[in-house]
């Protein structure tokens, strides 16, 4: 479909899908600015009241040249394309400066992008900058799987550089491994699948450990605002995403910020990006476990508690003239319900949780997909619910 009137606005052109996608159409929806979403056929974010499809989508993929020719013969003057993966990323960071000039985007330079993308060089540039981080090493021969060998009470994993192409192939976010020779059969494994990977300690402790700092910087290296939320539950364990979060004051987490500022300001990083780190209760340090670089899965959530990064990257982009965002809401709980119900029966067998507890805490708690001002999502996820038990019952 066309570009749908919008008061004039410059549209934005949301690259990807699910949740992620799904939030930015609605942040910016709000904000009265139009999106054209490229997604797969039947994403859930089309089902917003606010996506406008592009055509046949475009296949996902880091070739710049596909996507310029693809944003030239959209029946738009201009566009901002914001992606919300990872491979979209570096399509957008890799447009030709003529391309970019009609279709801005706040984003890193590609060079910087990969700085964090590449979780090898991420870890390296940790260390160049002696930021807290656990203990990694990128695995080149099999040599470097040797303080497996004799790891005591210390637990390690295989973590992918290239985090979207390992979850495609593999339906996860690393993998546990406990002796050198499990490593070696995971390792043979991501070699054949033309994966490289880094081993990596696994900061212990439970899922209300991780902290999350998210934010904006703008073309000038401004931070322009900043929101912390800190994982409650998650699924699946260990490596899963959350299913359940609490917005936090900044104080609570005002080491994380030091340190992600400084690593940010050294890069000179420009755009959304969403930090995660673990406490680890061994030295009392947040240490840092990666950066996303684009909108995240709760990307709405942070623009309800007061927290608009999408229309600051589209403001941005364009030039627009713009001020520090002002305090967010605390205490402010977030679910997904799906997620966590699994995640919640896991917390009720262990007697982690109470089931009195759990009710408590639930009032008022805002869900991932029902909006009243956006319903479709929703009852398409439902529907669909309802579709994979009659098949499963079948």
């Amino acid at each position: 479909m066309g570009l749908p009137p919008a008061q004039g606005q410059t549209p934005v052109v949301v690259l990807g899908g699910g949740l992620t996608a799904l939030g930015v159409v609605r942040v910016l929806g709000r904000a009265g600015i139009p999106s054209l979403l490229v997604a797969p056929a039947g994403d859930i974010a089309s089902r917003s009241r606010w996506s406008r499809r592009t055509g046949p989508p475009l296949p996902e993929s880091e070739d710049a040249r596909a996507l310029a020719g693809f944003l030239e013969r959209l029946p738009v003057a201009s566009a901002v394309p914001m992606a919300c993966t990872d491979t979209w990323s570096v399509a957008v960071a890799g447009l030709d400066p003529a391309v970019a000039e009609r279709f801005p985007a706040s984003i890193p330079h590609l060079d910087t992008l990969r700085l964090f993308l590449d979780k090898g060089r991420f870890a390296t540039l940790l260390q160049e900058l002696g930021v807290p981080h656990p203990e990694t090493r990128l695995v080149r021969h099999r040599d470097d799987l040797a303080i497996l060998d004799n790891t005591g009470d210390r637990r390690f994993f295989l973590k992918p550089c290239n985090s979207q192409g390992f979850h495609q192939r593999f339906g996860s976010k690393a993998f546990s491994v406990r002796t050198r020779a499990e490593a070696n059969a995971r390792l043979s494994a991501l070699e054949q699948a033309g994966l490289e990977a880094v081993l990596q300690e696994y900061v212990p402790g439970p899922p209300s450990m991780h902290y999350f700092v998210d934010g904006f910087v703008d073309r000038k290296g401004a931070f322009l605002t900043r929101f912390a939320r800190r994982r409650l539950r998650m699924h699946p364990p260990d490596f899963g995403n959350s299913s359940a979060l609490v917005s936090v004051p900044l104080d609570e987490v005002a080491g994380a910020v030091q340190t992600l500022d400084r690593m940010l300001t050294q890069v000179r990083y420009r755009g959304i990006f969403s930090a995660e780190f673990k406490l680890d209760v061994r030295d009392g340090l947040l240490k840092v476990l990666e950066v996303n670089t684009r909108p995240w899965w709760y990307v709405e959530y942070a623009a309800l508690c007061g927290v608009d990064v999408c229309t600051l990257a589209y403001r941005d982009a364009l030039g627009l003239a713009q001020a520090p965002v002002g305090p967010y809401k605390i205490a402010c709980r977030y679910v997904f319900p799906t997620q966590d119900l699994r995640a919640l029966r896991a917390e009720l067998r262990e007697g982690r949780i109470r089931g009195l507890d759990f009710a408590r805490q639930s009032l008022g708690t805002l869900e991932a997909l029902r909006r009243w001002d956006d319903p479709a999502p929703a009852l398409a996820h439902a529907v669909e619910l309802v579709r994979r038990a009659a098949r499963r019952q079948g």
